[in-house]
Parts: C-alpha cells; structure tokens; sequence
C-alpha cells in the first residue's frame, strides 16, 4: 500500500508539543497514528464532547481517553451543550459546534502555551465544502475551500496534514494496521447536508462525467486560492501605500481608487473595514454597498453590522 504523505509545514517540529483534535473517528484516529510514525512524541489529544449523541458521545470520549492512556499521551476532554450553545446564539448546530472547538482549542493552547492545532480533515472533506460553496453563491475564496494552514484572529494555527489523502487511502491504512476507531452514526444521517453531498451528489457527479471527478475539484480549489492570494495581495499593497489611509483609519478616496478593478477594489474594502477597523461580520452584500458609494450618484452612508455606518465626504470614507 502506497504511504499516506503528510503534508506538513517547517514549523511542526516532531519533537515540540503539539496539540491533536481527535474525535475518535477513523480520520484523526489515522493522523495520530500517522504523526506518531513520523516522530511526533508530544502530541496532546484534545476532545470536545459536543453532547449530540447521548451515550454514544461520552463512549467517544472514554475511548481517546483509554487510547491516550495506552499510548501514554496526554489527554484533554472537555463537554459542550452545542444543542443549547445553538439556541442560546440563534446559529445552527453545525455553527455552535465549530465555535465550542475552537474556543476549546484556544483554552488547551493557553493551558499548554502550544499555539498549532493538527486536524484530520481530507481530500473529500475538501471536495465537500468547496460544491457547498458553490452552491451558497460563494466567491473565490469560498471555492478555495479549507486552507492546509489557516491562523485564526486568537492565534490558532490550524494545521490540516491529511488534506490531500483521499478517504481510500486512510481506510486502507487502517485496515492494513489493524487499528480500532469509533464510528459515528450521524455521518449517514441525510438530515446534514454534508452527508448527502458525501453519499448522494459526489457518487451522480462520478456517475454522470463517468469519472471521479474529486481530482478536479480539488484543482478547481488549488486555482481559487492562488488567483484569491493574487487579488488579496494587490489589495493589501494598495492600502499600504503612503496617504491611503490616513491616522484616523479614514479611507482616501483618489482617482487610483476609483480606477481599481472591482476584483481588486472589493477586498480593499473588505480589508479596511476588517483590519483597520476591527468589524465582523463584513460580507459580500456590506462590500457592494460600499463600493457603490464610489458612485457619482451613490450615498453618503451605509448600515454597517453592530450598529455601526460607513460614511463619505469630501473624498473620504470612515466608520463612525
């Protein structure tokens, strides 16, 4: 069998502490098997029990407990309501989930001081989320999908080893190591998106184009992201430049402006507003709305989230 690459960055230094989110399922169960033959001696399991399965969640959790005890690893887990974090934030579950790991995470870095988070998320994860994208209306940096490394605004470093595997590839692994992982019956339930994605769309895509089309998929993601860096770094090389925003973050409105093309001018905008003035939830319909301020015709001030307005006059634009 041919062996898994992990596809990991200079940083990961085998012999440095390094945190592990595992589930207990076949893919982190693979990756931190797969780590340990790379010579990784410091790994920290971390497992969040989101509470959405009853027994068989806390079954999860005693089994990377009695994993990490036979491997004498240490081993960090912790329980989550995510069905009344959901309510309670009037966000799906699926967002509550990721926010309670990532907040669990973040607690386990400041605990260890170890700032990098090794995930088992792979090449069908990718293809996954890259067609939800798509479907959502998304632009380039949606279809660029999971990113092998991503820094969240807390400092995180998500690191993603297996993104290239394919699922093949890792039950094959498993299988020919004998290796023992937990499954878990909500990845059949049609009730998520996702799975019908895994176990309804991808295998009509196969069957219509009479191929496997995740190769191209992933191709499809690999381009998004090099063209989306392209156009952010443009962007970013613009709002650098001397006299374009001025110390009290205003944003000066000159001819260089104007004449940017939109693919640039859209994420000068989404830049500013996110970095120079701190603002979440800055999406695609904030964006136009500011860009069509640039307008001859257009307004002197648009609703920004958090009760916050974006202002121009006088060729110049703030947030107040």
């Amino acid at each position: 069998m041919p062996a898994i690459l992990l596809n990991l960055p200079a940083a990961c230094d085998p012999s440095e502490p390094v945190l592990l989110a595992i589930s207990g399922g076949r893919d982190s169960v693979a990756l931190l098997h797969l780590l340990r033959e790379a010579g990784f001696t410091q790994l920290i399991l971390c497992h969040l029990n989101h509470g959405l399965r009853g027994k068989e969640s806390i079954d999860d959790a005693a089994f990377v407990r009695r994993m990490a005890k036979k491997l004498g690893l240490k081993c960090e887990i912790e329980t989550e309501d995510v069905a009344a974090l959901a309510e309670k934030r009037r966000v799906s579950t699926e967002t509550a989930a990721r926010e309670a790991r990532h907040a669990f995470l973040l607690r386990m870095a400041e605990k260890y001081d170890v700032w990098v988070v090794l995930l088992a998320h792979h090449a069908e994860d990718q293809v996954e989320t890259i067609l939800a994208n798509l479907c959502r209306g998304t632009g380039l940096a949606g279809l660029a999908g999971i990113h092998a490394v991503q820094r969240l605004d807390s400092g995180l470093h998500l690191v993603r080893p297996l993104l290239q595997a394919r699922r093949s590839e890792i039950d094959a692994y498993l299988k020919s190591k004998r290796f023992k992982y937990r499954e878990d019956s909500s990845n059949t339930s049609p009730k998520h998106r996702r799975n019908r994605l895994r176990h309804e769309a991808l295998p009509l895509l196969n069957d219509i184009f009479d191929r496997d089309v995740v190769p191209q998929v992933l191709r499809l993601g690999s381009l998004a992201e090099q063209d989306d860096d392209a156009l952010q770094r443009q962007a970013l090389a613009f709002l650098m430049a001397e006299g374009r925003v001025k110390e009290d973050r205003s944003l000066v409105i000159t001819p260089e402006l104007l004449a940017l093309h939109p693919a640039v001018s859209s994420r000068v905008f989404a830049l500013w507003l996110r970095e120079a003035w701190e603002l979440p939830g800055i999406e695609h319909d904030v964006i136009d709305a500011a860009m069509g301020m640039l307008a001859p015709d257009g307004g002197a001030k648009i609703n920004l989230p958090g009760d916050r307005h974006l202002r121009r006059k006088a060729k110049r634009m703030w947030v107040e």
